[in-house]
């Protein structure tokens, strides 16, 4: 029998007819919100008949549908979507027509209000929005005993203004500012969620930026649990926050690639210490091209360091990465305060700390690196080290007799005499200048003359090698006249054919040495983001190729080298 005659006729089985038609599969749909020009009252299914309210919107969707806010509208609305999509067809949450990203402000972030709430879901991709004042921009809640859910996209979206700050050990009773937190109730060594990629976002002044927790946050028993999997960051920022923007806890497997956490703790006092990113119970990580910089203990918190394995961390991979400018150290090693398993498998690989540590964590010690113990095992290879005087390169706080720490082809470097190598020919361009203040002047070794903007920010100061060359160190000087307070050092990247990141400044002042991982370029410019009055000038800016310094190389079960800076 030809299938099309199974398609068209009744058969008969026993007394019952059925018709034995197969019923197509639903078309996704698209679906339209506006506050300003929409009505509850409408289809929804057409820009031009739109839905108001994110009440109206929170619906059951299929695999495969699509949601769209009216960019430049703003609610003060939880949006509480309803169903599953899958990685093939997922739920997708967007904007359309033209303007800014459509905004959820919650107006009052110390109230336990959500920007969009999951429950039990997966398959959701959510791109191109913004949440402001929000106690948490993006909440996903997994009950106990809830099967592994797959799938979850949040792209070029815009997390800002949550910095309710307050103890949390029994979170979420006890609530803090997030912008996206993953919560499940699951205490069993079980993924819960998995394939989580966070894209092309910005976090700015929030507590934290991205948790993933459960009831065992402060648990030191609860060791080797992993209720999440392959989390992914790439080209996020994280800026002017309070605590650990990323605050990852039991997550097996995942990347950072290419983002940056910049300008943390400032004006802000932790019950429990700053870092600018902390993981534990967490393993198979990789970490490439990423940066964190300018770490404060504000107010009085402990720790103050860029980055921290807090305990319990395995097989994780740092590649090309920079920390820099902290109070405490570069770098904390730690597995006593959360956790009585050391951290196994640390692997930094052509990394440079800067630390400055500008206090010490333990007394009268400051170091680029402080490690709790020696039984947390750590390679370091091909790694630089720059030291401000009085800084020792690792501090271990409790020494064991088992070392299992190792430095391979390192360099130690003194702060004080880096950029002391010929400087590299460059030509100097410019955005704009004002008159007889061309960007040669920042080039020509004379310290009364600067290049100057002819108007304030948005300017860059570009130096152009003329073949690719390797770079290592930026030396720049800013005249009293000028009041750059943020900047970013970029390059340009021939494959991506983009302008890429390298540093994350705050203020420059007389002077500023800022090194970065070794990377080959024909052009660096200065951006100039942000000044507080008048057009920025410069009075140097210069780089260098620094191959000084002290060769440091410890095998396993080693001393490492306490030198201090010069």
């Amino acid at each position: 029998m030809k299938m099309k005659n199974l398609l068209s006729k009744p058969v008969m089985l026993g007394t019952l007819v059925v018709l034995g038609f197969i019923t197509a599969p639903a078309h996704a749909k698209t679906y339209y919100v506006s506050q300003s020009a929409g009505d509850d009252a409408s289809t929804g299914e057409s820009a031009t008949r739109p839905w108001k309210t994110l009440a109206k919107a929170s619906i059951q969707y299929q695999p495969g549908d699509t949601l769209l806010l009216k960019r430049g509208d703003t609610w003060n609305e939880e949006l509480a979507p309803k169903g599953n999509g899958t990685p093939e067809k997922p739920i997708t949450i967007s904007a359309y027509g033209e303007g800014n990203k459509p905004i959820i402000d919650r107006q009052d972030f110390k109230k336990d209000l959500t920007g969009i709430r999951l429950a039990d879901q997966e398959g959701f991709k959510i791109v191109g929005l913004e949440f402001a004042r929000c106690m948490t921009g993006i909440y996903a809640e997994y009950s106990l005993g809830c099967p592994t859910k797959k799938f979850l996209w949040i792209e070029d979206c815009y997390f800002r203004d949550s910095l309710h700050y307050g103890h949390y050990e029994n979170y979420p009773k006890s609530k803090i500012g997030l912008g996206i937190c993953l919560f499940t109730f699951e205490r069993a060594k079980r993924i819960v969620v998995t394939d989580v990629t966070v894209k092309n976002c910005v976090f700015r002044r929030l507590a934290s930026g991205f948790w993933t927790n459960n009831p065992d946050n402060f648990n030191k028993n609860a060791s080797f649990v992993y209720n999440f999997g392959n989390i992914n960051f790439e080209g996020c920022l994280f800026e002017e926050g309070y605590q650990w923007q990323l605050g990852l806890r039991g997550v097996a497997g995942g990347s950072v690639r290419n983002c940056v956490t910049h300008d943390i703790g400032r004006g802000f006092r932790s019950f429990n210490g700053v870092a600018g990113a902390m993981f534990f119970r967490c393993k198979d990580w990789v970490f490439e091209d990423s940066e964190w910089g300018f770490v404060d203990i504000g107010l009085g918190s402990g720790d103050g360091e860029a980055f921290d394995f807090e305990g319990n961390c395995d097989n994780m991979i740092m590649r090309n990465c920079l920390f820099h400018d902290t109070d405490g150290p570069g770098f904390l090693l730690c597995c006593y305060a959360s956790d009585g398993n050391p951290n196994r498998g640390i692997v930094m690989e052509n990394c440079v700390i800067n630390a400055k540590s500008k206090r010490p964590i333990v007394p009268r010690v400051r170091a680029a690196i402080i490690n709790t113990t020696d039984w947390t095992q750590s390679t370091w290879k091909n790694c630089r080290f720059y030291l401000s005087k009085g800084e020792v390169l690792m501090r271990v706080m409790d020494p064991e007799k088992d070392k299992k720490s190792s430095f391979t082809d390192c360099r130690l470097q003194d702060l004080s005499a880096a950029c002391s190598t010929p400087k590299l020919a460059a030509q100097l361009t410019a955005s704009s200048q004002a008159p007889g203040q061309a960007a040669a002047r920042a080039g020509d070794d004379d310290a009364t003359t600067a290049w100057q903007a002819a108007s304030a920010e948005g300017q860059w100061l570009q130096l152009d090698f003329g073949k690719p060359t390797v770079v290592n160190e930026f030396k720049m000087k800013e005249p009293p006249t000028s009041s750059i307070s943020r900047y970013v050092i970029e390059y340009w990247d021939d494959k991506q054919s983009k302008w890429m990141s390298c540093f994350n400044g705050m203020g420059i002042g007389t002077e500023f040495i800022a090194p970065i991982v070794s990377r080959s370029m024909q052009k660096a410019r200065l951006m100039i983001v942000r000044t507080t009055k008048d057009q920025p000038a410069i009075t140097t800016f210069e780089a260098y190729h620094d191959t000084s310094g002290e060769a440091v190389n410890v095998p396993v079960g080693g001393v490492t080298p306490g030198r201090a800076g010069k």
